[in-house]
């Protein structure tokens, strides 16, 4: 494939073929912040000899982006085509997998609902005392026990009907620690919250029960709040909560003394060796039940192109008129998406 040189020095041919896909909201789509932190973890796993393939394979996942056009710029555009690399750490995938897991969360709720009309979720956040990285294997593995122990008590298994669980760790440059933490949605009845039911469970019950279940009473710290769905975007904030990346970029992604981002590699291959093989999501009660029904794809494993599995990628879905197609590749040099305006086959 050979592609038509390109003008490097207009930069007003930069600035109009850059790429720019706004969401319903108006707001734009993170694709060049996301592969530009992409390209900073790749250049940290360069630094780390027996893991240099992974900062390979990551600065070449989204090289390329197909897009389905409208000719009405504020409807956006839809993804058709992408090469994305899956690793567990690339930010351009695991902002893909987030938007799966979000799709997902949503449509299990209303799914939920269709049983349950009246049930209501709670966001359910546990955490544990922050440790240095050679800490941090074992610690995940402590949590997904303390987990497994406290969904099964009594107590818990009257009040919450279904449940979805994922891990997020943030580093601490300041400390140079890590701190694992566990964010929940819980569906509970609607009775969940009358004192004389027996369903309620205080926030003090909980950090009892997560202290009690770790097996850990350093534990200091657990947040349990009702979320009122029927305030617009509030189901939607929730979803987005839960299906937060594994890792908090932002936390060990800064900029260094010359200006320029960069990601400790020591902390890269914490995290590598910590989340390796690891399954970082969880769904349990009525969730699970209806994942099998509805068949509902493995998010480790799910499309990351087409976020909504029977979306149609050749209309738009505000319009319906026909999508003309888009083709834009990373550039190195200025470190965006640019459009392909002509290539040869």
């Amino acid at each position: 494939m050979k592609r038509i040189p390109e003008d490097s020095n207009s930069q007003q041919k930069i600035v109009s073929d850059s790429l720019e896909d706004l969401k319903p909201s108006g707001k734009k789509r993170s694709w060049n912040k996301n592969k530009g932190l992409s390209m900073v973890i790749s250049q940290a796993y360069f630094l780390i000899s027996e893991l240099k393939r992974y900062g390979e394979l990551i600065a070449s996942c989204g090289s390329y982006l197909k897009f389905g056009v409208c000719g009405v710029i504020a409807h956006g555009k839809r993804l058709m085509d992408a090469n994305f690399c899956k690793a567990r750490l690339c930010v351009m995938c695991q902002w893909r997998k987030s938007l799966v897991i979000r799709k997902q969360v949503l449509d299990l709720v209303h799914w939920h609902r269709e049983k349950y009309s009246t049930d209501v979720p709670l966001l359910l956040t546990l955490t544990v005392v922050n440790m240095p990285g050679c800490e941090l294997n074992k610690a995940i593995d402590q949590m997904n026990m303390a987990w497994q122990r406290l969904i099964q008590l009594k107590v818990v298994r009257r009040s919450v009907r279904s449940w979805f669980r994922s891990l997020e760790i943030t580093y601490s440059r300041e400390r140079q620690d890590f701190h694992p933490h566990f964010h929940a949605l819980l569906m509970v009845p609607s009775s969940y919250f009358k004192r004389d039911r027996d369903f309620y469970i205080p926030h003090e019950e909980w950090l009892r029960l997560w202290r009690k279940s770790m097996r850990d009473d350093r534990i200091t710290q657990v947040d349990i709040r009702k979320i009122k769905p029927r305030k617009e975007g509030m189901l939607e904030g929730l979803a987005a909560e839960v299906a937060k990346y594994a890792t908090k970029p932002s936390s060990y992604i800064l900029e260094n003394s010359e200006g320029e981002l960069e990601a400790p590699p020591e902390v890269i291959k914490e995290l590598h060796y910590a989340l390796k093989g690891r399954r970082l999501i969880g769904f349990g009660g009525l969730f699970n039940e209806i994942r099998k029904e509805r068949k509902m794809v493995d998010v480790e494993n799910a499309d990351l192109v087409r976020i909504e599995e029977d979306e149609t990628l050749c209309t738009c879905k505000i319009c319906g008129s026909t999508l003309l197609e888009e083709l834009y590749r990373w550039d190195f040099g200025v470190r965006q998406y640019r459009k392909v305006l002509d290539e040869i086959v």
